[in-house]
C-alpha cells in the first residue's frame, strides 16, 4: 500500500520566519537586562539583576544557537520540498524528447 506525503511548505517557511523573530527578540534582550540593572538604585538589587542577567546571557546565547539551527533546518526542508515539487511538475509536463530509433542487430555487422 502506497502512502502519501503532504507538506505545506508555506507553513514550514512561516515557522522558520517565526523562529527568526524569536532569535531577534532574544538577541535584543541583552540590552534590556543591562539597562535595567543600571537604573536600580538599591545596590544589592542591582547586583542581583546583573547576576541574573549574566546567567541569562549564557542561556540566551545557547537558546539563540538552537533556535537558529532549527530555523535553518525548517527553511531547508521547505526549500527542498519546493525544489522537488518543481522538478516533478517539470518532468510530468515537459514534452517527451525525441529518442533516436535503434535498429536491432542480429550478430556482428560487417564494415
Amino acid at each position: 500500500m502506497a502512502g502519501s506525503l503532504r507538506l505545506d511548505t508555506e507553513q514550514v517557511q512561516q515557522v522558520a520566519n517565526d523562529m527568526h523573530r524569536v532569535t531577534t527578540t532574544l538577541e535584543n534582550a541583552a540590552a534590556d537586562s543591562s539597562s535595567l540593572a543600571s537604573v536600580i538604585p538599591v545596590r544589592e538589587l542591582s547586583r542581583a539583576v546583573e547576576d541574573f542577567a549574566g546567567g541569562w546571557d549564557d542561556n540566551r546565547r545557547n537558546l539563540i544557537e538552537e533556535v537558529s539551527a532549527l530555523r535553518e533546518q525548517a527553511a531547508a526542508v521547505a526549500q527542498a520540498f519546493d525544489d522537488v515539487d518543481s522538478q516533478l511538475v517539470d518532468a510530468l509536463t515537459r514534452p517527451p524528447e525525441d529518442v533516436p530509433a535503434t535498429t536491432p542487430t542480429h550478430g556482428p555487422t560487417a564494415f
